[in-house]
């Protein structure tokens, strides 16, 4: 198939699925001739229109919200979960609406297939136009939920989306799923693709460096880092002081190579997002994640990267004062960096399952 439109629809929950998302669909649009719609929120959608502006008007774009996820409280990590239960009953309201809306768009269009990341709007467009549903995802929102002890009225709703897939590609770390009897692949990691040159260059310009980040949803109080000496990177919603021996860069949230910066960087501290796991992981960075009490894919993926030693964590109370010399010992005494050589970026293996 030749000029063919993909749809995605990448979750409005963070930046996490827009960046994976990303890597897939650059990969496409370099290595075939098929048009991109892509499906997401505004912040998403501004991020993704710089990185892919050399492709112009092969990707067409739309606003939506498609995704509720997680809601956390003011100045924290934490879920909010009566607001959070709001939300998503008013969400899934209007999904009716919204399929609508987009139908309205896509029915017109030759779409080849429609791919979520996890978004339940996406899946609902798919079955509703007829063509190849497919999820992407290292979870579904059900066992997040279940988890955090939702209504099961909202569980069994999204319960029901997902098992309208024809496939669901399952990155690692992948949480166990439930109760879903949909066509499965397994799939490694993925991230965006590194440029060794900028990585080089940013080395140069500012020396040895830590990568500080809680996606860029977050909204934390100050952060204080002590003993360490050189350049500290953070990305929006967290504010960095540290001592007079170190320079506080935080990067605008229109930075569209962001990991490069954390590839540049000597060790990477970061909430448990699977994006910010992949990118830290393929670049080979020390890794120190920071737990999240009641977020199951926060712990799954804490508990199972420091079984494979390839990350520590530290609890988010810590975050008000970070102690690198004790992040340094903690990182050699657990660490071990011939594990990572594992890790290799997988996306020409989901352009082969995805078989367009």
């Amino acid at each position: 198939m030749t000029n063919k439109y993909l749809a995605f629809y990448a979750s409005s929950h963070g930046f996490g699925h827009m960046t994976r998302c990303l890597a897939i669909i650059e990969e496409l649009l370099e290595t075939t001739n098929h048009r991109i719609y892509l499906a997401s929120g505004v912040f998403q959608n501004s991020f993704a229109r710089v990185y892919l502006a050399r492709f112009g008007n092969r990707v067409t774009y739309n606003d939506i919200r498609t995704e509720v996820g997680l809601v956390n409280q003011p100045n924290s990590l934490q879920v909010d979960i009566p607001r959070l239960e709001h939300e998503l009953t008013d969400f899934i309201a209007s999904w009716d609406t919204t399929v609508a809306a987009e139908l309205a768009i896509l029915c017109d269009l030759p779409v080849a297939c429609v791919i979520s990341d996890i978004s339940a709007i996406g899946i609902l467009v798919g079955e509703r136009l007829g063509v190849r549903n497919i999820g992407i995802a290292n979870f579904t929102w059900c066992e997040q939920y279940e988890h955090l002890g939702l209504s099961e009225t909202i569980i069994a709703r999204f319960r029901e989306i997902y098992a309208k897939l024809d496939l669901l590609i399952e990155y690692d770390l992948m949480l166990p799923t439930h109760n879903l009897a949909v066509p499965r692949k397994q799939i490694g990691f993925i991230a965006r693709k590194f440029n060794p040159d900028r990585i080089a260059a940013i080395k140069a310009e500012y020396g040895p460096s830590i990568f500080i980040t809680c996606g860029k949803s977050a909204d934390l109080d100050a952060i204080q880092v002590d003993n360490y000496a050189g350049t500290i990177f953070t990305t929006s919603g967290i504010k960095i002081t540290a001592d007079a021996n170190a320079t506080v860069v935080q990067l605008p949230v229109e930075t569209f190579d962001t990991h490069n910066y954390l590839a540049a960087s000597d060790t990477v501290i970061a909430k448990a997002g699977w994006g910010t796991i992949s990118e830290a992981l393929l670049s080979k960075r020390n890794l120190v994640l920071i737990e999240r009490e009641g977020v199951l894919e926060d712990t799954e993926n804490i508990d199972e990267l420091k079984r494979r030693g390839v990350a520590v964590s530290i609890k988010e109370i810590e975050l008000a004062r970070i102690d690198m010399q004790a992040v340094n010992d903690l990182i050699t005494t657990n660490i071990v960096r011939g594990n990572l050589d594992a890790y290799q970026n997988s996306v020409g293996d989901i352009i082969h399952t995805l078989n367009i």
